[in-house]
């Protein structure tokens, strides 16, 4: 089953989702839930909320391809350490773990692939991985840690030559099959950024404040997805602060700044 964010108003190519309107639905292993806001079950890519009730575990899987987990609320560890509020939980392509929470606790997740599971019974029921398939595993390599966690506010800002926009690069997807960037943006309240046009997805969560996006607004808690080939207009009345993926450069419209997710 594969479902897509629908457009809520023009223009097209540009959807935002808000917190209040997301579609939360029991994964099938009690006491865990998912939002969705993109995923597609073939590919494994998601993007959208994940909850744990406490003392509930995710089961033991392996990931397949990149994912992201920033927690929101409480706290998941696995056998090597623990993930905390404020923090970019990171699975490489490989990473092998059962996560487990022993407080309630919230998560905005993106997945750009499918992971594995042993010995789980799957069927049509919504999982907690949207790419969850069964599979026999091992780990190839056993002194990694399974989970890299960034503490995202204390990478030191970087200032960017957009006036009131500054960059934080949580990770640049190095060692992986791809050469996205994952980038936590702070705008300034009257931050206007200057038009750019994507050629590859770009997916937000935004964690605090509120943005206008091409005659749209979006509030904290809630996403957006910008499809390639979109151009944007972005600007901020009063503040945001918010994590973004970006597939590819953007290409300005009428100026000559750096990229803005730090490609």
């Amino acid at each position: 089953m594969n479902s897509r964010l629908p457009p809520v108003s023009v223009p097209r190519d540009v959807y935002v989702s808000r917190r209040e309107a997301l579609n939360w639905k029991d994964a099938s292993k009690p006491g865990l839930r998912l939002a969705p806001v993109h995923e597609n079950r073939d590919t494994g890519r998601f993007l959208g909320l994940l909850g744990f009730e406490a003392m509930t575990s995710s089961g033991l899987h392996q990931h397949g391809d990149v994912g992201f987990s920033y927690l929101l609320s409480g706290s998941i560890r696995d056998y090597a350490g623990k993930t905390e509020p404020g923090e970019m939980g990171i699975n490489l392509p490989g990473a092998t773990h059962d996560a487990i929470a022993y407080v309630p606790s919230a998560v905005a997740s993106r997945l750009d692939g499918h992971v594995l599971y042993v010995g789980e019974d799957f069927d049509d029921a919504p999982h907690l991985h949207a790419g969850g398939r069964v599979g026999n595993f091992t780990n190839k390599r056993p002194e990694d840690p399974p989970t890299l966690n960034v503490a995202v506010e204390s990478i030191p800002a970087t200032v960017t030559r957009v006036a009131g926009l500054s960059r934080r690069l949580i990770s640049d997807y190095r060692g992986t099959a791809h050469n996205f960037r994952n980038a936590a943006l702070t705008l300034i309240p009257g931050t206007r950024v200057p038009p750019f046009v994507v050629s590859a997805p770009i997916e937000i969560f935004l964690i605090a404040g509120s943005f206008e996006i091409n005659g749209q607004h979006a509030e904290s808690g809630g996403f957006c997805i910008i499809e390639g080939g979109t151009q944007v207009q972005l600007s901020s009345s009063h503040g945001a602060f918010l994590i973004a993926w970006s597939e590819a450069p953007v290409q300005w419209l009428d100026s000559a700044n750096p990229d803005l997710f730090g490609f």
